[in-house]
């Protein structure tokens, strides 16, 4: 890699080569059967030069030629985006531990053997199909640039998701666990699973106008990705996201506060530094419903003219950095779950969705179909409602009454807890 840097600077004025390496295994069972068990192993590096204040990318899974490389990487930059910015210099960054050694020892066949119990605990108590699986691995990712930076970084993550099918459908209720360590679904857990299952064999069509909404944490990324649509500097550049030109204005609820924290190291995606090499930071988006903070990579903050926020980060050495948020969290309010049902007499709690569609940027459009429960005026579900549009706004569902203070569930690498909404179904 040391040759390859070599190259690529002698022939454009900045380069950056960013490489990976990682181990994955995954076991799927159908329907209470083993249908997999697989283990894969990857590696791979991507090169990213400046020439002519024009950027140019190249990638390989296997580094035969670092001539032939750079050719790559420079004959791309003659159409390439601009590149006015500068690569970072020197960077020193304590890389956040994200690791769990443990994950490496894990038996596939101990595992195997543990979702067979599982398996059987649920079989023994419902006739529900049960679908279980579980991911885990281990991954190394680096970064070195022609300005000095020399960045590298490893970490764990394991996964594991439960659901109850519904009959002649591919919906259902589910649970999961995921994080840097070894988790596990518990009884308690699986026993709400089947007793609200029980619940949700009673179909309700809810009547049609205004009412009552609580999204369930494992569908609050419903509002949530259209919030960091808003978010993201393209949008904002060009214009079509509503946070244009509104920094430091009240949007949203001030109950609502939703920041990325870079050191949460509960969260896979915790890191010191972007797949630029920028320094991370804490970044309050929304703070008490204000809007503050644009996440920027180094391309959108030299459009926009503001600093780089460390938000640059690769989906694979296939591309090039962009603008993402990670380990993000909605921070926790003064209503429980639990008080939040009973403070209803009526309306839906979304647990899932299918068929959500955003339409235009400046209106936060939601449509959402086939939410999961609704509750009686007891504050208790009473059934599942089946076939029905849940429309609104974003904006509207982030003025929401209450965020909880509790109920607080990982998803992926964001901590998301459940909101209240008055929207139509």
């Amino acid at each position: 890699m040391e040759k390859l840097l070599k190259i690529a600077a002698a022939n454009a004025e900045q380069a950056d080569l960013y490489y990976t390496e990682s181990s994955s295994d995954s076991i799927i069972f159908n329907d209470g059967k083993l249908e997999k068990a697989d283990s894969s192993l990857s590696s791979g590096l991507s090169l990213r030069i400046i020439k002519n204040q024009r950027a140019g990318f190249a990638h390989t899974r296997n580094l035969l030629d670092p001539q032939a490389l750079v050719k790559q990487a420079i004959l791309s930059s003659e159409n390439g985006v601009e590149a006015k910015y500068q690569l970072p210099h020197n960077v020193q960054a304590q890389e956040k531990v994200v690791y769990d050694p443990q994950v490496e020892q894990l038996d596939k066949n101990e595992l195997i053997q543990k979702g067979n119990e599982l398996i059987g605990y649920v079989k023994a108590r419902t006739d529900a199909q049960f679908d279980l699986s579980m991911w885990y691995g281990i991954g190394k990712s680096g970064l070195k640039n022609t300005n000095g930076a020399d960045l590298s970084r490893i970490g764990s993550s394991f996964g594991i998701f439960a659901q109850m099918v519904f009959p002649g459908t591919g919906s259902g209720l589910y649970t999961h666990q995921s994080g840097v360590s070894p988790c596990w679904i518990s009884n308690e857990e699986l026993d709400e699973l089947i007793a609200l299952y029980d619940v949700c064999q009673t179909q309700i069509v809810p009547p049609t106008g205004k009412m009552p909404v609580i999204f369930h944490p494992q569908s609050m990324h419903t509002l949530l990705w259209r919030v960091v649509e808003a978010l993201n500097p393209a949008n904002i550049l060009s214009g079509i996201s509503p946070l244009c030109n509104r920094e430091g204005q009240k949007i949203f609820s001030e109950k609502f506060t939703y920041r990325q924290n870079p050191e949460d190291t509960e969260l896979s995606s915790a890191t010191a530094f972007d797949d630029e090499g920028t320094p991370t930071r804490v970044l309050y988006f929304i703070e008490n419903g204000v809007f503050k903070a644009i996440p920027m990579d180094l391309f959108y903050a030299k459009k926009l003219g503001k600093e780089p926020t460390g938000n640059g980060f690769r989906s694979g050495i296939e591309s090039m950095p962009g603008t993402s948020v990670f380990n993000t969290i909605i921070d926790p309010g003064t209503k429980s779950l639990k008080e939040m049902i009973a403070s209803i007499d009526h309306g839906l709690i979304v647990y899932s969705l299918m068929g959500s569609a955003l339409r235009k940027h400046r209106k936060w459009r939601i449509l959402c179909g086939c939410v999961q429960r609704s509750i009686d005026p007891n504050g208790k579900p009473i059934g599942r409602v089946k076939d029905c549009m849940l429309s609104g706004t974003s904006t509207t569902a982030c003025k929401t009454s209450w965020i909880s203070k509790t109920s607080l569930t990982i998803w992926e690498d964001a901590r998301c807890r459940p909101c209240f909404w008055t929207g139509s179904a």
